[in-house]
């Protein structure tokens, strides 16, 4: 069995959109890291390509909108059925407008970001063909970024992230999600109608429609920059991460037992995000190409790892800690099932990782690349 499983899948039509487009836009030859911009360029940076995007993506929902709510707010002079051909005719094609333009804003963006770190001076290397192409790769992950289109399911050396959270939870999640706007729009038609009657200073409330599409298309566009920016920074700390540990030679100083404990200590860290979130994937599929480890060894076996914790030396303890506590804040957040498992891999070193586990996912989640770097040393001691 091989040590990387996808659910078998063809590519999605909108992530092939997607990467078409972010390789079409890619034209510069950069020469910079982005460990060569301070914090304050990097922010700064992202801040002005949010601004940016918000402005165009509600632009394209006010243009977009205003057809359909101008049309259906005429007095029919056809047949009924003629009537409301002509409605769904311009709400269909306003629609596929409006998510094209929506699609292309937060494509521009994501690629804005990829330039400001040179993605591709972290892509490349002696790495596996896993990350270099494929579902994994930094083009298809920030293709589906910008779109948000789920990551593919996949098993690596037999860790489920989905171990601990429910299906039936996941597929309730989507449908609230999907359902948002029309929501929106509607509760706010109903405090209107009951508030202020049909019209508002002689403007029917049917134009409730544009700031409500307005300020969700912003919403979205704010929520991409911010997941492209968190996968992007994750990426190269991962291979920053990795780069460093291979320059050092330290995985050459554990114990067998120390060096299966790494692969546990990322694989739990999975397990208990309960997501595919490619940060943690990129580690993973990183130390295991560094290990030579190509065996599915209960990896995401959390009592297996605590007993490893219990068996390795002091250092290889800490090394493993380390490492555990970058993983677990590759995805931006801390949920309340990993602060109350963290207690038991932390034990009497609770108060000294839990700070810098908040801290480092603090400066991921803000942008802080440099500061979240500095907290990534996972050498021997705490």
């Amino acid at each position: 069995m091989p040590a990387v499983r996808i659910k078998e899948r063809k590519t999605p039509l909108l992530e092939r959109f997607g990467v078409y487009y972010l390789d079409l836009f890619r034209k510069k030859d950069l020469t910079h890291r982005a460990f060569d911009l301070s914090d304050e360029q990097l922010t700064g940076a992202v801040y002005h390509i949010s601004t940016r995007g918000a402005i165009f993506s509600a632009l394209a929902g006010l243009i977009c909108v205003w057809p359909t709510v101008y049309v259906g707010n005429m007095a029919p002079t056809t047949p009924w059925y003629l009537f409301y051909f002509r409605i769904g005719a311009v709400n269909l094609v306003s629609i596929v407008i409006e998510l094209y333009l929506l699609f292309l804003i937060a494509l521009k963006a994501v690629h804005a970001i990829s330039e400001l770190i040179n993605m591709r001076s972290h892509a490349g290397g002696d790495e596996q063909d896993i990350l270099r192409q494929g579902p994994f790769s930094i083009t298809n992950i920030l293709s589906r970024a910008a779109l948000e289109i789920p990551d593919p399911e996949l098993h690596i050396l037999g860790i489920d992230p989905f171990k601990r959270v429910s299906k039936k939870d996941l597929l309730l999640l989507g449908l609230l999600y999907k359902c948002k706007i029309f929501l929106t729009n509607l509760i706010a038609k109903w405090l209107l109608l009951h508030t202020a009657g049909p019209t508002l200073a002689g403007i029917s409330i049917n134009y409730i429609a544009l700031p409500v599409e307005c300020f969700w298309n912003i919403v979205v566009i704010r929520r991409v920059v911010r997941e492209a920016r968190l996968r992007l920074f994750g990426f190269a700390l991962c291979h920053h991460i990795a780069d460093e540990i291979l320059e050092e030679g330290i995985l050459q100083k554990l114990s067998p037992q120390a060096r299966t404990g790494c692969l546990r200590a990322i694989g739990n860290a999975v397990v208990l995000a309960r997501n595919y979130h490619p940060n943690m994937i990129v580690l993973l599929l990183r130390f295991q190409h560094l290990l030579h480890i190509n065996k599915d060894h209960h990896y995401d076996d959390w009592d297996l790892f605590l007993q490893t914790l219990r068996e390795v030396t002091e250092e290889e303890r800490y090394f493993l800690l380390n490492l555990f506590t970058i993983a677990a804040a590759l995805d931006g957040r801390i949920s309340r099932v990993e602060a109350e498992n963290m207690k038991d891999a932390y034990g009497k070193y609770d108060h000294l990782y839990r700070p810098r586990l908040m801290a480092l996912t603090g400066h991921l989640h803000a942008g802080r690349l440099n500061a979240a770097a500095a907290l990534c040393r996972i050498g021997g001691s705490r």
